[in-house]
Formats: structure tokens, C-alpha cells, sequence
């Protein structure tokens, strides 16, 4: 019942309606009681009527506002000749139409306007301007018109207010839906590189260990360490990243090619031979850093878990407005890890053209797998 009432009668509507109420009822007393009368109405009882139909349909402006504007409409066009009191009867109509506009029915109100101009018009024409003058006439019907103008100012108003917080709402969503992408990028390039290394390196401990109980594990042990060391900094800078603003976080540097040479060092360490080579050198944009680095990360981690290969290239190339990386193996294997692009060649395309950049990669002719990728020194805005 309450659904159904606030449905009906919205607080607004009750407010204008109750304030529509007392003006027009105290007014129209009031010229009753000092005889301020125009002509003798042809109907006292039924202007009355009309009077408190007009006084009632208004309070259902908001829910049903074309019936109401008609209902008013109607019982305004009966009042006046009914009835010898001028009273203010015209505001209801006039708050009426400025809702079904306001609403959005510009067509409607302003057909309803212009008929009531017309109206207004001809039957003043045709009384001679007994009720009122020719400069009052017009006055009144130019409101008329203007009402519905001023209504159709609100909706724009409202749509585009309704359409800001739609556009935001959506910005909003899609920015969360980014920022999710981005972290599980990260944890999938940085982390799960880690992993690999240490994975490669325990697989081939056991493997030694199970043909020669006497193998001493010390060195793979400490390359073990290190990687671990190395995967706990990144997810402390990626959870430092992720704390409130001014909280402490040891987010540390970022991923950078200064960081190649410890990177080549791992992929060693796994016995995969490593041939590292940078030409040129210029002052890299922060983005751009991050995402070759990252893009050379998962191509030798895509190496050591799936290539089977023995001897890998790395070229970084720096020139005055590109930057370009290229990682190039000799395995056998699949080093993609898959047939269809996996998780790993999808984060390095998005790093790559995410920043305006290019990648490819795919198997080589004479074996091998290569992954190249380009960005533009300049990121775009």
C-alpha cells in the first residue's frame, strides 16, 4: 500500500499541490466575500466544482501529468464562464503543463499550449474582451506558450544530468575493470616469472639428485633464494601500490631494462644460454621502461617453460623516437604454451599496444620462436 501511494504522491506534489490549494481557495474567498466579481457566472455551483477538480487532479501531476494537464485544462475552460469569481484557477493549469513538459512530453504540452492560446484568444475575440483587455489577452497567452519552453529547458536539463551520472557510473566501472587487468597483469608477468624460475630450478635439483645422491645443491639453492627474495620485493611494491594514499608502502623502483642484466642472470642460472645485447641509450619514458621490461620477463619465461630450447637472444634496440625489443629462441617446443594465445602473449600485446606500440610474435622458419615488440617514445596521452 505504501509502494503504491509513494507512487502516486510524491513529496514535491504534495507540497505545490497543498501551496496551489490555499492560494487559490483563500483568493477566490476573499473576492468572494468583497464582491470583486466580473459578470454574472452561469453556473456558481458547478465553477465550484470545477474548482476543487482542478484543486485535486493537481496533486497526481508527477504520476499521471498528460491526464491531469487535460483534467485541469477542461475544468478551467468550464470555471470561468461558470462562475463570477476571477481567481488565480489558471495556476494549476499553468504548473500542469510545466510538469508534462518538464517530464518530457514537449510535444504534447506544446500542442495543449497552442491549443489554449487559441482559446484564450478567440473566446475574448468573440466576448469582446469583457473579461479582460487586449494587451492582458495576449500577455496571458504568451505565458501559455512560454511554459512549455521552460519545461523542455528542465528535461534537457535533467537528461543531461542523468546522462552525466550514467557516463561517470560507467567510467567508473570500466576504470575498476582496468585497474583489474593491469594488477593481474602484473601478477601474472612479475610473479609468475619468479615461479617459473624457481620451478625450472628445483625440477632440474631433482632430477640430479635422483641420478647422483652426492649432488650439492648450495648454488641452485641460493639462485632459489634470490628469486624468491626478488618475487617477495615485487608483490610488497604491488601491494604498497594498492594501500591508501600516504600509508606506508615499500613500493621500491619500478620494472626497468636497468634491471636486464639480473633478468639474464636468473634465466643462466636456469642453464638456458643467454645472449644479452642493448644498443643505443636515452632517457626512456617511465611507461615504456616498465613495459619492455616486462615484455622481455614473460618472453624468457615463456622460454623456459615451454621452448625446450637451449640458447636465447635479447635485443634491445633505443634510437631517438622508438624503442624496440626482441627475444628470439631456438627451441622446439610451443613457446606460446598453447595454440591460442594464453595469458602471457595477451599481456605482452596489451603492454605493447596499450603505450601506441606494436607486437608480434610467432614461430620462426628455421625454428625457434620470436617475440618482437615497439613503442613510440612519446606515450600517447
Amino acid at each position: 500500500m505504501d509502494v503504491k501511494l509513494s507512487s502516486l504522491f510524491r513529496p514535491m506534489d504534495l507540497v505545490v499541490g497543498s501551496v496551489n490549494a490555499v492560494v487559490v481557495i483563500s483568493w477566490t474567498l476573499v473576492q468572494w466575500e468583497l464582491r470583486m466579481r466580473d459578470v454574472q457566472g452561469l453556473n456558481e455551483d458547478l465553477g465550484w466544482i470545477m474548482m476543487a477538480v482542478s484543486i485535486v487532479a493537481l496533486f497526481f501531476r508527477s504520476a499521471f501529468p498528460l491526464a491531469v494537464t487535460l483534467v485541469i485544462l477542461a475544468a478551467t475552460l468550464v470555471y470561468y464562464p461558470a462562475s463570477s469569481t476571477d481567481g488565480p484557477m489558471m495556476s494549476a493549469f499553468v504548473i500542469s503543463l510545466y510538469t508534462l513538459a518538464a517530464m518530457g512530453r514537449l510535444v504534447a504540452a506544446s500542442v495543449i499550449a497552442a491549443s489554449t492560446f487559441a482559446i484564450i484568444v478567440v473566446s475574448e475575440v468573440i466576448a469582446n474582451f469583457a473579461h479582460i483587455s487586449q494587451s492582458e489577452t495576449i500577455m496571458l497567452g504568451g505565458w501559455i506558450v512560454a511554459v512549455p519552453a521552460i519545461g523542455a529547458v528542465v528535461a534537457h536539463y535533467r537528461r543531461y544530468r542523468a546522462e552525466t551520472r550514467v557516463a561517470l557510473a560507467e567510467a567508473q566501472r570500466r576504470s575498476v575493470a582496468e585497474e583489474r587487468i593491469r594488477i593481474a597483469r602484473e601478477l601474472h608477468d612479475a610473479v609468475g616469472h619468479h615461479l617459473s624460475l624457481i620451478n625450472v630450478q628445483t625440477a632440474a635439483a631433482l632430477r640430479k639428485l635422483r641420478k647422483d645422491p652426492e649432488y650439492r645443491a648450495e648454488g641452485v639453492l641460493e639462485v632459489v633464494a634470490e628469486t624468491s627474495r626478488q618475487s617477495l620485493r615485487e608483490l610488497r611494491a604491488m601491494v604498497g601500490v594498492l594501500r591508501e594514499a600516504g600509508a606506508d608502502s615499500p613500493t621500491g623502483p619500478g620494472p626497468s631494462l636497468d634491471q636486464l642484466p639480473s633478468l639474464v642472470d636468473a634465466a643462466r642460472a636456469s642453464g638456458l644460454e643467454v645472449e644479452l645485447r642493448v644498443d643505443g641509450h636515452a632517457e626512456l619514458p617511465v611507461a615504456v621502461d616498465a613495459a619492455a621490461y616486462r615484455v622481455v620477463q614473460e618472453a624468457l619465461t615463456n622460454v623456459l617453460r615451454h621452448a625446450r630450447a637451449s640458447r636465447v637472444r635479447v635485443k634491445v634496440v633505443i634510437g631517438t623516437t622508438t624503442l624496440a625489443v626482441a627475444v628470439t629462441d631456438d627451441g622446439v617446443g610451443d613457446a606460446k604454451g598453447a595454440n591460442a594465445e594464453g595469458n602471457g602473449l595477451t599481456g605482452m600485446r596489451e603492454r605493447a599496444e596499450g603505450l601506441g606500440g606494436t607486437f608480434n610474435a610467432g614461430p620462426r622458419e628455421d625454428g625457434g620462436f620470436t617475440v618482437e615488440a615497439a613503442w613510440p617514445m612519446e606515450v600517447p596521452k
